[in-house]
């Protein structure tokens, strides 16, 4: 037989190569979600972290305000030594008033009238 008599020959694939590329699909496919959720979970924590390091930026920022009315200002310092320390000037007379207990009060009861 000649070659222009033959009938093209189609290409089939057998059916363990496809089954082969669709294994290594849904693979990649399963693959791919792990990996996204890990990256998902990754982006979370950057957040947190990034507010974390925002609040504390904002704390250091308080504390150097406050260094600095500390440094500057003499009455600054008079009022923390004598509300945080407890501490007084010479001279000054310190009043101890003793603790009262709590009263409960009571809403006074409506007079008994008979009708």
């Amino acid at each position: 037989m000649s070659d222009t008599n033959r009938k093209p020959e189609s290409r089939s694939y057998p059916p363990v190569l496809v089954a082969v590329v669709v294994s290594l699909l849904l693979l990649l496919t399963v693959a791919s979600f792990g990996s996204y959720r890990d990256l998902e979970a990754a982006r979370q924590r950057q957040e947190m972290l990034e507010g974390k390091i925002e609040a504390t930026h904002r704390r250091n920022e308080e504390l150097a305000q406050r260094i600095r009315r500390l440094q500057d200002d003499p009455a600054a310092i008079e009022r923390l030594a004598r509300e945080q320390y407890r501490m007084m000037l010479p001279g000054d007379v310190v009043v101890v008033l003793p603790e009262e207990p709590a009263i409960a009060i009571t809403p006074a009861s409506p007079a008994h009238d008979s009708l």
